[in-house]
């Protein structure tokens, strides 16, 4: 179940208003009577681009569960920022496999219609239905890698915290002693 606060954190996120609106403003520039043939490339390009991004995030996401030590995760728990930066992942993920899920089913399913003389008109509400998720998705995942810098900040204060940072000086303040 999502907590009141993970809801309150996406209400007041910058990632689905900033996609509302540019829906809003591509959708009133969409041409009446849209062809299937324009909506499969539309389709087409999304699906090359979800999915590249959905692999690099699913690959940055292993990255994130793996690297961190068990007092670094409790570190980042103790103020609930571990379970914030993994529920933001987890969302990101979702948004963007069902973006990307939509994208092959519009696709596929529209291939047909685009084939017949004459083409019909695509359904614009679904193409701007599925604008909104797509870039929704998108600036999820911008949204998301912005979590996954301050994770690295947060790893260097923990590594300063903790004592574990290298000091240059210390190590190497015995090598020239034997000259």
């Amino acid at each position: 179940m999502i907590s009141r606060r993970r809801v309150e954190s996406i209400l007041v996120s910058w990632d689905w208003p900033l996609a509302a609106v540019l829906t809003v403003l591509l959708a009133s520039q969409l041409p009446r009577g849209l062809s299937y043939q324009i909506a499969n490339g539309i389709f087409e390009v999304s699906i090359s681009i979800l999915s590249i991004v959905f692999s690099v995030f699913f690959a940055a996401l292993a990255i994130l569960i793996t690297s961190g030590d068990n007092e670094f995760v409790r570190f980042l728990e103790a103020d609930g920022l571990y379970q914030g930066i993994v529920n933001t992942f987890r969302l990101t993920f979702a948004l963007l496999a069902v973006a990307l899920l939509t994208a092959i089913i519009l696709f596929t399913t529209s291939l047909v219609p685009a084939g017949a003389d004459p083409s019909p008109p695509f359904p614009a509400q679904l193409l701007i239905a599925f604008g909104f998720l797509g870039l929704y998705s998108l600036f999820a995942a911008v949204s998301a890698s912005f979590d996954i810098i301050k994770y690295a900040q947060y790893r260097a204060k923990f590594l300063e915290i903790s004592g574990h940072a290298s000091n240059d000086g210390e190590s190497t303040s015995g090598s020239g002693a034997a000259a």
